[in-house]
């Protein structure tokens, strides 16, 4: 793949915008929350959560970059990894303290911020003795809810998920142009954001 074509492709499905991405398609595609929060709740969590654990660690990368503590913005080295990760899980451990204390906040929403959760906490500890893919993880956890709410029949979701798929295959073809990691990192990245988040949704169906 061109180097110019790897790179955007790297920054369009950047893990902060498939997060954006993965509350939009949470609040669309599932019937009780799009149709059981009023618009402006819906609003207020996805920009909550987008805000909390996106948008802040990305200041703090470019903070770290600024104050040279990093050595790009991209993280390309693993040990640049690590305080970003970590906050992020500080982050989404607020976040979903703050949202369990609501009584109104649905479960489903508190089943999929528990799994992102989760995934940020097993990349972080997988870092420490590796390099995962956190973007594949990311498109692993998009395509994790896509099965979870397919499996769940409230609509015939084939197609956005075989696109999703495909759109992962293009993603870790992009990171592997630009030497961003070997593929079992890749692979290992996009196992553990479907498994995650897909058996924890299935969970919320199950129990629920």
């Amino acid at each position: 793949m061109n180097s110019f074509i790897a790179k955007a492709v790297s920054v369009i499905w950047h893990p902060v915008f498939v997060n954006l991405l993965c509350l939009y398609a949470l609040f669309a595609l599932y019937p009780p929350l799009s149709f059981g929060l009023p618009v402006k709740l819906q609003w207020f969590y996805i920009g909550f959560i987008f805000f909390a654990t996106s948008i802040v660690p990305l200041f703090l990368v470019l903070i770290m970059k600024a104050m040279g503590s990093i050595s790009a913005i991209t993280m390309e080295r693993q040990e640049d990894r690590k305080y970003p990760y970590l906050f992020t899980l500080f982050l989404y451990i607020f976040v979903y303290y703050n949202l369990f204390q609501s009584p109104i906040t649905p479960s489903f929403l508190l089943k999929y911020v528990f799994a992102c959760m989760a995934i940020v906490g097993l990349v972080f500890i997988i870092n420490t003795f590796n390099k995962i893919s956190i973007h594949l993880a990311t498109m692993g956890a998009l395509c994790g809810l896509l099965a979870a709410l397919a499996y769940k029949d409230f609509a015939d979701l084939r197609i956005l998920l075989v696109l999703a798929i495909l759109f992962s295959g293009i993603v870790a073809s992009a990171r592997l142009s630009l030497k961003a990691h070997v593929p079992h990192q890749l692979y290992a990245g996009f196992l553990l954001g479907f498994i995650l988040m897909f058996f924890i949704l299935i969970l919320n169906f199950t129990f629920a």
